[in-house]
């Protein structure tokens, strides 16, 4: 896995990527003798109390607390990152390298100067790529699209071909070194199924089939495939307001339309509630075209596409064939009302009858 990871030295194995976070806050805080870890807004970082206090949704957050110290920063705003290092009291950044929770991409160079900073500071990077990490941006990492070298890294999810629970924190040696210190503090930070010999072997044929089969590469090629064919449509269809990502980690934006026609839909579906016309994208496209897709979060009108590394032209071409439909439909103003409430009165209606 290290030599797969530019820039990283030493690994700490664990069972999951909030475990993976954990072990992220504790190393940075121990590294750097400081104790307050930096966070960007609509952040997600696991649920975990220390995973808690990185997660920049107050939904998780409420009713939890006091969490750690800690500090939120806007995604890409540098002038509120270099304020908060001024006060001399942050052991280190914790940014997605595309944001998980609406698919976020940094804006160009922010990682890059982030890192400057920081190191200026006596702060550490800490990447998460528990979700952007082994092949689905079309590179390994995500931090290698920005040119950066992070102190500390997450994975875990993808790292077993979602055959074993298993995560890792990876880190330059000095971090480690930090934390690891002498013979008596081998075991200041462990868990007791972290390298077991089942996630061992999952995760040395996930790398395997990663190297061997160029999914690396074929996210890459069929990520451009699929942003081109959706960012085509966004200037065929008014609903669709934007389109972005990388690689096989992608996401279409739905915003207000245009048309009063298609205006006074909208308006009825945010009465009700925010986010609902992604949801009834969402559902069409699993029951009348076999296909799984989901919200990119909460509240938000934003889907998001996290497709096999594997997939194919075929099935690139099925899905934007499937998403033409449905916006076909819902281009006929109530083309998705309808059908998406019958599906709800039945299935509600199954559920009272058990």
């Amino acid at each position: 896995l290290l030599a797969h990871a530019p820039g990283m030295e030493r690994l700490y194995w664990c069972n999951s990527g909030s475990e993976a976070v954990e072990a992220a806050l504790k190393f940075a805080r121990r590294a750097t003798g400081r104790p307050r870890v930096l966070y960007c807004s609509h952040a997600y970082h696991g649920l975990t109390a220390g995973a808690l206090s990185v997660n920049g949704n107050r939904e998780f957050r409420r009713g939890f607390g006091p969490l750690l110290p800690d500090t939120q920063v806007p995604f890409g705003d540098l002038e509120a990152l270099q304020r908060q290092l001024r006060r001399g009291d942050v052991a280190g950044l914790l940014v997605e390298t595309i944001q998980g929770k609406g698919v976020h991409v940094p804006p160009p160079g922010f990682l890059a100067a982030a890192e400057r900073i920081l190191h200026e500071h006596g702060a550490l990077l800490i990447c998460d790529e528990v979700q952007s990490g082994l092949g689905r941006t079309g590179r390994m990492f995500g931090y290698e699209h920005e040119g950066v070298r992070p102190d500390i890294v997450t994975v875990a999810k993808a790292l077993s071909g979602g055959f074993v629970p298993v995560g890792a924190t990876l880190a330059r040696a000095e971090v480690f070194e930090k934390v690891y210190s002498s013979l008596d503090r081998v075991f200041v930070h462990a868990s007791t199924f972290a390298g077991n010999g089942a996630a061992m072997a999952a995760g040395l044929a996930t790398l395997a089939v990663l190297t061997d089969d160029d999914l690396v590469g074929n996210a890459a090629r069929r990520g451009a495939q699929l942003q081109d064919g959706l960012r085509q449509m966004a200037g065929e269809y008014e609903l669709l307001s934007d389109v972005r990502g990388r690689g096989l980690m992608v996401a279409f934006e739905f915003a207000r339309p245009k048309s009063l026609a298609l205006q006074a839909t909208w308006a009825a579906l945010r009465t009700v509630r925010k986010g609902l016309f992604a949801q009834m994208v969402v559902a069409p496209l699993f029951h009348d075209h076999r296909i799984l897709t989901q919200v990119a979060g909460d509240h938000m009108d934003v889907v998001k596409l996290l497709p096999p590394l594997m997939i194919g032209d075929e099935e690139v071409g099925w899905f934007l064939d499937a998403f033409r439909a449905v916006m076909d439909d819902a281009h006929r103003g109530r083309g998705l009302t309808g059908p998406f409430a019958r599906r709800m009165v039945g299935n509600a209606l199954v559920r009272y009858r058990r």
